[in-house]
């Protein structure tokens, strides 16, 4: 017998997912790299080559943050307009994730502006430089926190109805050192 599903609500109805969660990962990561290789690279002092490669590889890694980070900031103005009916909790969280992301994203595009102003004076991170990169770091990382608890606390962005997971009954549960025993779908 076959079974037919019919939707009693419009696809209107419904809450869509947030387009804005998948691209975030890219820019904290950037941030949070190019922060690393600037602490290497400082600790290394000017007299290392490879303190050198680290301040360079900061910057790279800064400027394709930077420039990612533009995507993710539309997507999520994108996802603000689509899902702005938020309970008076998420919206303070949400005002909160929306003011230190773009704060973030001008001390990202002043990191970048000062570092390629200083690219080829410098042969590790400047010091200017180095506090920057590590309050652009823990600012993104401040943010994505907030931005974490806008889906996970408040579901903001989460699409309604999705199955949740089949409890476990007590007596499938295993004993230590049990093998489960499967059935075939075809014996029933």
């Amino acid at each position: 017998m076959r079974r037919t599903h019919v939707s009693i609500t419009s696809d209107h109805a419904r809450p869509r997912r947030a387009l804005h969660p998948p691209f975030t990962d890219f820019p904290i990561a950037a941030y949070v790299f190019a922060a690393a290789f600037d602490v290497i690279s400082a600790v290394g002092g000017p007299h290392r080559a490879w303190a050198l490669q680290f301040w360079h590889a900061g910057t790279f890694v800064l400027v394709a943050g930077v420039i990612l980070y533009l995507l993710t900031m539309l997507t999520g103005f994108a996802d603000l307009l689509r899902h702005s009916r938020y309970q008076p909790g998420a919206t303070r969280t949400a005002v909160l994730h929306v003011a230190v992301m773009a704060g973030v994203f001008m001390i990202g595009s002043w990191d970048v502006a000062w570092r390629i102003s200083e690219y080829h004076r410098h042969a590790s991170t400047p010091a200017g430089i180095l506090m920057v990169s590590l309050a652009a770091a823990t600012g993104v990382c401040v943010g994505a926190a907030h931005g974490g608890s806008l889906v996970f606390r408040y579901g903001v962005g989460v699409q309604a109805g999705a199955p949740a997971p089949a409890p476990v009954r007590p007596s499938a549960a295993l004993m230590p050192g049990q093998v489960p025993r499967h059935r075939s779908r075809r014996g029933r």
